[in-house]
């Protein structure tokens, strides 16, 4: 059953990216309420200062052109293939990039990894444009970039060692992802995402997939602020609350659309529940 809670503490993350971020969705945001849509730059190779941060691009049939995606290598990386390593996938908002929250999330995924709540992970943060993560760029990662990731990296490619999060346009297109693709995610965090033009789609795929979601030991994380859509999820909650799929919805108080303040009252609460699936799947190897 759901479990519907507010998150009364906060515990402070210290991250490099926050001001960027906030002030990269503020201008976006004033961009769009002024009708003004830059185009989309599909390859920005510039990157935030982190460690085992690398820029690369997909030179993807889907889309027709090539796309920047950024992959984050733990410390100690064993890149000899000896060890395998899970991947969280992480999906950027509106107006941002695959460069925009690389250095934010990746060391927040570090901290857990230090506090033995995340196993030693690869994430990667594709360019997902402004497409809600449909049509082409759901394409181009389900069908080439998961499979390159797979083949590139010293990976655990299964259901079981992959995750999907991201903020805003990134989570509504992370539960979106999992949903269609049941046999590709084990679980999804949303921050800030919701269900709009496509809710009809995806409770029907909660619907159609539902054996393999349960199979899968599928969960999902949804995290919206009081102030910003906090029934975003009412509809998908109470399909999976019918279907007997885990999942909980937390609702963080007085707070807006803001990735900052995301990271801040519920980073940790995020980096454990994806830490928590994968390190199921190190605990049962296959």
């Amino acid at each position: 059953m759901t479990n519907r809670s507010l998150l009364r503490t906060a515990s402070f993350v210290m991250l490099a990216t926050a001001t960027f971020v906030i002030s990269a969705t503020s201008g976006a945001r004033a961009q769009r309420q002024q009708g003004e849509r830059p185009p989309v730059s599909w390859v920005n190779s510039k990157l935030p200062d982190g460690p085992g941060l690398t820029h690369r691009v997909l030179a993807s049939q889907a889309m027709g052109h090539g796309v920047g995606y950024v992959v984050w290598t733990p410390a100690d990386y064993d890149a000899g293939g000896k060890t395998r390593y899970p991947v969280i996938y992480f999906l950027h908002g509106m107006g941002g990039s695959e460069a925009s929250d690389s250095a934010g999330f990746s060391g927040l995924i570090a901290r857990g990894i230090r506090k033995g709540v995340v196993p030693p992970v690869i994430c990667v943060f594709p360019n997902g444009g402004r497409s809600g993560y449909r049509e082409g760029v759901e394409k181009m990662i389900i069908e080439e970039l998961i499979p390159l990731i797979d083949k590139s990296y010293p990976t655990k490619a299964e259901v079981s060692s992959r995750v999907v999060a991201g903020f805003s346009m990134g989570g509504a297109g992370a539960v979106r992802l999992s949903l269609l693709h049941p046999e590709l995610f084990c679980a999804a965090g949303s921050w800030g995402g919701g269900m709009w033009r496509d809710a009809d789609e995806i409770l029907a795929a909660a619907e159609s997939g539902a054996d393999t979601l349960r199979a899968n030991a599928y969960d999902a994380l949804l995290i919206n602020g009081a102030q910003d859509r906090p029934d975003a999820y009412e509809p998908l909650a109470q399909k999976l609350d019918k279907l007997k799929i885990p999942h909980e919805m937390v609702i963080l108080p007085d707070t807006p659309h803001n990735l900052g303040l995301y990271y801040e009252l519920s980073g940790d609460r995020m980096a454990e529940f994806l830490g928590k699936h994968l390190n199921k799947a190190a605990d049962n190897p296959k």
